[in-house]
């Protein structure tokens, strides 16, 4: 299970990186990268020792895969973070709480990306150009290590609570990720085009593993490019006939909007086999406006997959194969809400939901009382719950949260807690929110993501805002969004009240819609709204309003 061990003359793994303009600028063959890597552990070694945790930041080109295939071959646990500051700011404050949790080493960059983290927290600087694809006669053999024991601490994102550090083995790595590409059809001749983040564990695992156990093609579009050109990231599968993908829902809204705002485009999308929608609420509008848009440029109705998956179980829980047809059920909203499941017609009141494929090979799931290691009963909504061999050891010296999330025992085997509501339906994992943010009224329970989504049906506003929908300690619910720039107070109150009207059809507690001005809403470094900090920040009156529907009067049906 060793991961360097796939690296070698034998493999077609490739690792590429593309420019704003789609060209090719950073290449390197299996053998190439593994040449790397142990050039790379020579430096580390040489200021750390094995088992020491090593800051990995986003780098230009592959060198953040052969910063992390060092630190592996070192014996090294690797930690990758967002980019690090040149200057003191608020991303200190997680890097610091980082620091304080797992103690590092060394930081992986240049001496002047990374001179204030390096004195601030008394951190060696390796250069990431501590290597040479030459020949290894100077590098010593990769530092022998149980494949069991942590090879990498990923950070949760945080949006229920402070990060914590999950223990992920070389074996989770292989085993989930084997598991995942086989699901996927991804293979040698595959070429995964990417643009997700490092430091999320679904860019981790799809652009650094996931080459190396299928033996496919990365083509890594720079995160910071997909940001300011979406329509990039579409650009870069142009002339490739077997393309794997995944990202997030927000991700495919963003590259409708970029199409509208320009007069050509002109990329073939047919060899778009696979995109994966996972890592936020997955929306069936989403994907249908995406397949309007896009669909006469060849991407096929097929391609799209929903998927379920999270950092404690590596990242992939459940998918479905190529070219399975997804399926998205329509649910009686006060039925759901006594958490029981009952599918309605098209044109009746209710909520949408997303089936989210079938369980990878290894993983079980199952739906168990929130509270007790029992059944939720058929038909009824319960804690989604996971075994299985991609499952992560626990949370980096935290033996209370480990306990508590990974210790759930049912029929003889160990079952994670992953803190999601949902059921299964023919099969495939159906989420239906948080349990940290359900929206409790009158003993019922309702999902922040269902009202958020009536919610964001039908606002005026520039694209789709960030939105987010919480409950006070007073029981007020809020449905917050970011208006849009070059605001018309007017417009937006006129939005607020239509969307006060869609979610009143689906919860009937008091409620308040408030627009709030553009980058208010706080958001992990993945993209991922915090719904418990935007109450805290409610609770603070800390939110700039732009406007908001009047304060209902408390206790209303």
């Amino acid at each position: 299970m060793n991961i360097l061990d796939l690296l070698d003359a034998s493999s077609t793994a490739v690792y590429e990186a593309v420019d704003a303009d789609a060209n090719v600028v950073d290449s390197v063959t299996a053998a190439g990268m593994r040449s790397d890597a142990l050039h790379m552990a020579d430096t580390l070694l040489a200021v750390a020792d094995p088992g020491d945790r090593v800051f990995i930041p986003p780098l230009p080109g592959v060198d953040f895969e052969r910063a992390f295939f060092g630190a592996v071959a070192a014996g090294m646990i690797a930690v990758p973070l967002p980019k690090m500051p040149k200057i003191r700011s608020k991303k200190l404050d997680r890097i610091e709480g980082v620091v304080d949790d797992c103690t590092p080493r060394v930081v992986i960059g240049d001496e002047q990306s990374q001179q204030l983290v390096s004195e601030l927290f008394g951190l060696a600087v390796v250069p990431v150009t501590a290597r040479a694809t030459m020949d290894l006669a100077g590098a010593q053999a990769p530092v022998a290590r149980d494949p069991m024991q942590p090879a990498l601490l990923q950070y949760t994102s945080g949006s229920t609570g402070s990060p914590k550090g999950v223990e992920v083995s070389e074996f989770n790595l292989v085993t989930n990720q084997q598991g995942m590409s086989r699901r996927c059809a991804v293979r040698h001749g595959t070429d995964v085009v990417a643009w997700l983040p490092s430091f999320h564990d679904m860019g981790l695992c799809s652009m650094t593993i996931m080459p190396a156990v299928s033996g496919a093609r990365l083509v890594r579009v720079a995160t910071d490019d997909f940001i300011r050109r979406p329509l990039l990231w579409l650009e870069a599968m142009r002339g490739r006939g077997d393309v794997w993908s995944a990202a997030p829902d927000s991700s495919y809204r963003n590259c409708v909007r970029a199409k509208r705002l320009v007069k050509e485009f002109t990329t073939d999308l047919s060899g778009w086999r696979f995109a994966a929608n996972a890592a936020e609420p997955v929306r069936e509008s989403t994907m249908l406006e995406f397949e309007d848009t896009f669909g006469p440029y060849g991407f096929s109705r097929l391609a799209f997959q929903p998927g379920y998956g999270l950092a404690e179980s590596t990242v992939c829980v459940s998918v479905n194969s190529p070219g399975t047809p997804r399926r998205s059920l329509r649910l009686d909203n006060v039925q759901l809400a006594s958490g029981v499941v009952r599918e309605v017609a098209a044109e009746q009141p209710g909520v949408d939901v997303s089936a989210c494929g079938r369980p990878i090979e290894g993983s079980e799931v199952r739906i168990l009382d929130p509270e007790a290691p029992v059944p939720a009963g058929e038909g009824r909504v319960g804690e989604i719950c996971v075994s299985g061999p991609s499952n992560a050891r626990g949370y980096w010296q935290n033996s209370d949260a480990t306990r508590e999330t990974f210790t759930t025992e049912f029929e003889g085997r160990r079952f994670l807690r992953t803190g999601d509501l949902g059921f299964l339906s023919d099969g495939e994992v159906v989420i239906c929110g948080r349990k940290k943010d359900l929206l409790i009224h009158a003993g019922e329970n309702f999902y922040a993501p269902d009202l958020e989504a009536a919610g964001l049906d039908g606002l005026t506003t520039d694209g789709t805002p960030v939105a987010a929908c919480f409950q006070t300690s007073d029981g007020l619910v809020y449905f917050c969004y970011e208006a849009g720039r070059g605001v018309d107070e007017q417009e937006e109150a006129r939005n607020c009240a239509g969307a006060l009207a869609r979610i009143a059809t689906l919860y009937p507690g008091p409620t308040q819609v408030v627009a709030v001005a553009r980058g208010q809403i706080p958001r992990t470094t993945s993209g991922k709204v915090q719904r418990r900090q935007a109450a805290a920040m409610m609770e603070r009156s800390d939110f700039r309003l732009v406007t908001a529907t009047k304060v209902p009067t408390m206790g209303r049906a």
